[in-house]
């Protein structure tokens, strides 16, 4: 990561919102670009590594809005983002005409539709580039970016994406097509989850050990890091703390099925684990990893605790 990309960026300035488990690492790798970066979270405590490194809290948040021609948000779903955009004050009253919003959350499709409509009917820009990876990878700045907007400002803004992750794909104009492929690829993992789950529940019916039946599969089917960590994960039950939390993962799935629906396309594996995560949250798993399917899956048969 390049303390000079700013410099092959026209933009100098910048606000970010948003610094959860995914957007304070992101945020500080964004600073090591050399932007000037002003930060803001409903929870001011959160922004203290970030002060620490560089950047500057917000006070006023239009005031800063409104001088600021980029805007970075890494909010958890459509209603936190709408909040922000929508109040007064916020994004839409305060962002200058030409100014860019860069969505960087997990929010349907069909809310992104609206909201780059809304920007636009105001003269700014929304793009879209919401992640793949954990807070690992967003630490490390090695996140997958699915971006997608006007293609000179996507050009703009690329060396200030890279930062936080490569590769950044550019996708297409419509910034509603970078979340209809984050979505199918949470719901893909999602089934990735549910097969691990009901494999891991068997093998520990049948004596096979879990994370020996991980390491088997990862070499000899798929090499691949996410299979390994989450393998791992459940193999060990290890759920708490969340990389990414239940209740989210079923906010994904969720997610996917309003897409379904909306185009009349099937998705019994939706179902099964929309199930799953409404099973597990009932049982007190809202805050535990949403790899804790596996626990789900093997209390139902009769596994849970067998190495």
């Amino acid at each position: 990561m390049s303390g000079h990309a700013a410099e092959k960026s026209p933009y100098k300035d910048a606000v970010w919102i948003g610094t959860g488990n995914m957007g304070l690492p992101m945020a500080k790798n964004l600073l090591r670009s050399g932007i000037h970066l002003s930060v803001h979270n409903r929870t001011p405590q959160r922004l203290a590594p970030l002060l620490t490194a560089g950047a500057h809290a917000i006070a006023d948040l239009p005031g800063s809005l409104s001088r600021t021609p980029l805007v970075f948000t890494m909010l958890a779903d459509d209603a936190a983002v709408k909040e922000t955009v929508t109040k007064e004050g916020g994004l839409l009253d305060s962002l200058p005409e030409g100014g860019v919003h860069v969505s960087m959350g997990t929010l349907s499709p069909g809310f992104v539709e609206g909201l780059s409509k809304s920007h636009a009917e105001r003269g700014q820009i929304l793009v879209s580039a919401p992640v793949f990876g954990r807070p690992d990878r967003a630490e490390a700045g090695t996140l997958t970016i699915v971006s997608a907007g006007p293609q000179k400002t996507l050009e703009s803004l690329l060396p200030l994406l890279e930062q936080m992750g490569s590769p950044v794909f550019c996708v297409g104009e419509d910034p509603s097509l970078a979340n209809h492929i984050k979505v199918l690829g949470n719901f893909t993992l999602a089934g990735l989850l549910e097969t691990l789950a009901e494999s891991l529940s068997l093998a520990r019916r049948v004596g096979v050990s879990p994370e020996q039946l991980v390491e088997i599969l990862d070499t000899a089917l798929y090499r691949s890091p996410v299979f390994k960590n989450y393998g791992q994960l459940m193999a060990r039950e290890n759920f708490e703390p969340a990389g990414f939390r239940m209740r989210l993962g079923l906010k994904d799935v969720r997610l996917v099925q309003k897409e379904a629906d909306r185009v009349d396309v099937a998705l019994p594996l939706a179902d099964l684990l929309h199930a799953g995560f409404l099973a597990g949250i009932h049982r007190g798993m809202d805050d535990w990893d949403w790899s804790a399917l596996g626990r789900v899956r093997a209390e139902d048969a009769g596994a849970a605790g067998r190495r």
